[in-house]
């Protein structure tokens, strides 16, 4: 690469088009390489993946990158920002974020401020990847989307932007500058047999195996480079002759194209076993094995496989995605312009990446070529192979060998006995698709062969139907090992329509049995009982209507089987009966006579799929231990299901809503993180989720009540407006009690219970000792207030309780728009509550206790509440700070323990249904209506129902009302106070013609005879009259100032 002196050549852009499209990750890393070798050196080189960018736009991820390479960036904050945002994406099913905290983060004036002073002198590489979404042109001489950077042409640094498409670099770029990359921007040709560089083909091709061996020995980190170089390079040879087939046109005669769409889907896990057959997959140890499965956890949830082999095959898949080499599923490329999305689409496509053969070269004894054919594949009348030379130099002959879509006529089909005769060492053999009637027998001479395919093929009736001579011949050579050492066999979508009796005697090792789609079979033969090594069995579009005992008598080491079709009878104790079974699949089952399904405490079951089976009335899969997937399909009759104590760790939105399920038990679930509540429109009449429940016990103390017991309250995420919407019309949640408590939330309340039933025995067997704590507290002859009219607070229909939770209770934001009770207990994140959610106009109880960060209750007022009860916070200051909004429905109201609250209700705010008011051990309160300042002084205040108030141990209040306002009360009756020594006066009250009652005080006789009241005319005070004490005799207010902490002695 030559130095640059263009001042256009500061900016390159790797746009991806034509037959390179899938080489650009490749492209940027060599031309970035070459940068830094002949254009440099680099102060900072920066590198960009918008991949995971996430939601953050350009400028936000150039801004983190550049931070971060600067050592300017906070990563530990950093890091905690983007996890929420995780955690938001992930809990809310990617319908909410938490992006206005990395904002906050990213667009610091301070920060960017600091990046562009420490930039500004410096030259610098930027590489960009995967840019999806189009940018402002970039200016040589200009900020880019008002970015940190400065322009490249200050100090001439280097600009390389790899994008996803052709169409966001010409959305991007200055309109008359065209910055390719020159070397690597060929426009696709007409004819792509020509015109093309193959060598730089093979060379990116090269690369990118070079790129994914370092991927995938950063994650097993096991042996070296060079190693995984090597396996990289095999794995994905043999990817690339399992393409052919779907990158050349289709061939065949009688109808063998309309099949074409039922050709052997290479699966990851089938690919990954045909690598396994070949001997390519090394087998690792346990601690590399446990680093794969972190890196694979989410590849595929449904497929469960403990193999070594599958672990590291599917970190080889996934280094292959990574560099654009290989893309499962499979897509059919069969026009010019289709094959550029991977290496091997391409190469395979183009013919570059295996030989061409005549047929001759096969069958013929005197060519030398077949030994060195390792893996052999042939469409209709075209083969292709890959050589072993560079390999290994020993010459065994093919290894694999696919023959499909040949036609009755072909001349290698005709030839097919005599070629498996001289191929011993064919580990993989697949005639799918072919007009094969039986087995040739030479397949006896195929000792090594692990892997069969017979798909689609439509002649193919009877397997193992030989004639007279073939049968002597086969007892001459031990027929009965013929095939000792296949694995897997696959019949799908052929017309078999018979096994020989003694079938499966000739492969006792055989694991897989796939009988996919073939609609003339009808039964299955005695010899399947033979097959004590069968892990996989598949059964779908078949005319097998019921199975017998045997099937699964010897299947022990059985891990994964799929029933599909019109099965009349299906013994659940045929599943309990396979201990190792992992993974189960059942549709179509139309017993009438078994309406229960129970699998209880199957001790390796995963996956459990049920379908179309419409007579089950209930399924219980209760303590099953390892099931972690579950889907059920129409199940129109299902009335009860129970997946108690498993590790389910997601439940399917159409499972809630089957039409008649009337029952949904999911107690003992810890492994159930999330919960699609925004696609659920109807929960049963009975549902109880418990996440830290045993799962024993499922018993319902308000059976038709929604019960949610949970952990993390992002649980809740998902719960958007919608749902709640569909709670107030009634069509969700009408009655539920959420509760989401730790663990030692739920140990604590055990133990409050078990205090509370211990008390309330001793109040039983012992009511004449205390008789002063469930009546009138008696204190050394001091007559103290029951509070028998103050009402316990109610759970109501719709309630939640917080306790201890480990986190700020986010994801209960829309669900308490629609809770009518809550309480919060030992919580140490919220510090108001009605930050949690704005509205609140449903809410009628509140209970609060050990909150002891809540500053304030609420900053609004909700228009529904009645009863509110707070105790024990440490730091409220203030019940409320609301002076424009009143407690219209709000009747009792009891604070307790706040020792640093000052005021309760602000001037302004009317309580015109109080009928009850407790304040008690608040030693830091000055008055009870408090002066906000928003407002000038008032001279009235109303409280028009209000007939208790309790006033206990607040030393420093000094007003009810700041103002010494004129309280019309009409029909109050009675006022408590003990331990206020600083109230000198008592609230001038509005005397009504028809209210002459005088209000009732309770208090220390030394604290009546030290108030204030105001004198008219030396008359007796109005003020004075009011009131009416009922104080204590003069012979027990000796000890009148003691502080009395508890009723209890």
């Amino acid at each position: 690469m030559e130095t640059i002196y263009r001042l256009q050549d500061l900016v390159k852009w790797n746009a991806g088009v034509g037959p390179k499209a899938g080489f650009t990750r490749a492209i940027s890393s060599i031309v970035q390489e070459g940068v830094i070798r002949f254009c440099g050196p680099f102060d900072h080189i920066i590198e960009v993946d918008m991949k995971q960018a996430a939601a953050l736009s350009f400028k936000d991820m150039l801004t983190i990158k550049v931070a971060e390479t600067l050592g300017l960036l906070d990563i530990q904050e950093y890091n905690k920002l983007k996890e929420q945002d995780d955690d938001v994406r992930y809990f809310s099913y990617g319908r909410s974020n938490a992006i206005d905290s990395l904002w906050g983060l990213t667009r610091s004036v301070a920060l960017l401020s600091e990046i562009f002073e420490k930039l500004s002198k410096k030259r610098y590489l930027l590489v960009v990847h995967n840019l999806q979404q189009p940018i402002k042109p970039i200016m040589l001489d200009a900020f880019t989307e008002d970015a940190c950077l400065p322009p490249p042409m200050w100090k001439r640094s280097f600009w390389l932007v790899s994008t996803t498409s052709k169409d966001v670099y010409d959305r991007s770029k200055v309109s008359y500058v065209d910055s390719y990359i020159d070397s690597y921007s060929y426009q696709y040709p007409r004819d792509i047999f020509g015109g093309l560089d193959w060598e730089k083909i093979l060379m990116l091709t090269l690369y990118s195996l070079h790129q994914a061996a370092k991927y995938i020995l950063n994650t097993t980190r096991y042996k070296d480079e060079t190693y995984w170089h090597i396996v990289a390079l095999k794995c994905f040879h043999y990817a690339a002759m399992l393409l052919i087939p779907y990158c050349s046109p289709p061939h065949g005669e009688d109808g063998d194209q309309q099949n074409f769409d039922a050709r052997a889907e290479i699966t990851s896990d089938e690919l990954i076993h045909r690598w396994g057959a070949q001997g390519i997959l090394p087998v690792i140890n346990q601690s590399c094995q446990e680093r794969m499965e972190q890196v694979t956890d989410s590849y595929d949830q449904e497929k469960v496989n403990d193999d070594d082999i599958y672990q590291i095959g599917n970190v080889i898949l996934q280094a292959f995605q990574e560099y654009s080499l290989l893309q499962l599923p499979f897509c059919p490329a069969t026009k010019a312009d289709a094959p550029t999305d991977t290496a091997a689409h391409f190469l395979v496509y183009s013919g570059l990446i295996a030989e061409h053969h005549m047929i001759d070269e096969l069958y013929d004894d005197s060519h030398p070529g077949l030994e060195h054919m390792q893996w052999i594949s042939h469409v209709g009348d075209q083969g292709w192979h890959i050589r072993t030379d560079w390999f290994s130099n020993r010459a065994r002959g093919p290894a694999t060998l696919i023959i499909s879509h040949c036609s009755r006529k072909s001349t290698l089909f005709g030839k097919l006995d005599h070629l498996l005769a001289k191929s011993h060492y064919i580990c993989v053999l697949d005639l799918s698709f072919t007009p094969l009637i039986s087995l040739p027998s030479s397949i006896c001479y195929l000792q090594n062969l692990q892997r069969l395919f017979l798909r689609g093929c439509n002649n193919l009736s009877n397997p193992l139907r030989f004639s007279n001579d073939e049968r002597s011949t086969l007892l001459g050579n031990n027929s009965n090992k013929m095939m000792i050492s296949l694995l897997h066999l696959d019949f799908s979508y052929s017309n078999i329509k018979t096994f020989g009796s003694d079938f499966f005697h000739y492969m006792p090792n055989l694991q897989d049995l796939i009988l996919e789609k073939c609609s003339n079979l009808v039964e299955l033969p005695p010899s399947i009982s033979a097959l004590t090594s069968l892990k996989t069995l598949e059964l779908s579009g078949t005319q097998i209507k019921c199975f017998g005992m045997e099937i699964f008598a010897q299947k022990k080491k059985l891990r994964s089987l799929k029933l599909i079709g019109k099965i009349l009878l299906f013994l659940p104790m045929l599943i309990s009966e396979a201990f190792n079974l992992i993974n189960v699949h059942i549709e179509g089952w139309h017993s009438s006579i078994e309406e229960e399904v129970k699998l209880e405490g199957h001790p390796t079951m995963r996956s459990f799929r049920l379908v179309n089976s419409p007579h089950i009335k209930r399924l219980s899969l209760c303590g099953c231990k390892n099931l972690e997937y579950v889907d059920i399909k129409e199940l129109d009759a299902l009335e009860e299901l129970n997946l108690s104590a498993t590790p389910i760790k997601e439940l399917p939105s159409d499972i809630p809503s089957l039409p008649r399920l009337r029952q949904l038990l999911l107690v003992g679930v810890p492994s159930l993180r999330r919960f699609p509540w925004h696609e659920v429109r109807r929960l049963p009449d009975v549902f109880c989720l418990d996440q830290y429940s045993d799962g024993n016990n499922t018993n319902l103390s308000v059976p038709q009540v929604t019960q949610v017991s949970i952990i993390d309250s992002r649980f809740f995420y998902s719960f958007d407006s919608d749902s709640r919407n569909l709670v107030r019309d009634g069509k969700l949640f009408r009655y539920f009690y959420v509760r989401v408590a730790s663990r030692k939330a739920r140990c604590r309340k055990m133990q409050d219970e078990e205090d509370k039933s211990f008390i309330k025995k001793l109040q039983e067997s012992m009511p004449a000792a205390y008789v002063d704590v469930n009546h009138c507290c008696l204190t050394e002859g001091l007559s103290m207030v029951p509070m028998d009219d103050v009402p316990p607070f109610q759970e109501t229909e719709r309630h939640v309780e917080i306790s201890a939770v480990e986190r700020y209770p986010h994801g209960l934001k829309h669900l308490l728009g629609v809770t009518k009770s809550i309480s919060m207990m030992d919580d140490t994140h919220v510090s108001i509550l009605t930050e949690l959610f704005s509205d609140w106009g449903d809410l009628e109880e509140c209970m609060l206790r050990r909150c002891h960060r809540m500053v304030q209750v609420f900053a609004g007022v909700p228009s529904g509440l009645k009863n509110a009860c707070a105790s024990h916070l440490n730091s409220l200051i203030h019940f409320s700070i609301s002076p424009f909004f009143s407690f219209d429905a709000l009747k009792h109201l009891r604070l307790e323990h706040c020792p640093r609250l000052e005021g309760v209700i602000p001037r302004g705010s009317g309580l015109p249904c109080l009928l009850t008011l407790d304040v008690q051990f608040c030693y830091n309160l000055k008055a009870i209506l408090y002066d906000v300042g928003y407002a000038g002084p008032s001279s009235r205040y109303q409280l028009p129902c209000l007939r208790r108030m309790h006033l206990q141990e607040l030393p420093l209040l000094k007003h009810l009302h700041v103002d010494d306002a004129i309280v019309t009360a009409p029909a109050w009756e009675e006022l408590h106070v003990r331990g206020c020594w600083s109230l000198h006066r008592l609230p001038r009250l509005h005397q009504r013609p028809d209210k002459k009652a005088a209000v009732k005080v309770s208090g220390e006789r030394a604290w009546w005879q030290n108030l204030d009241w105001e004198q008219e005319d030396g008359s007796t005070s109005l003020h004075c009259s009011s009131y009416q004490p009922v104080l204590p005799p003069a012979s027990a207010c000796f000890h009148e100032h003691v502080v009395i902490t508890s009723y209890l002695r």
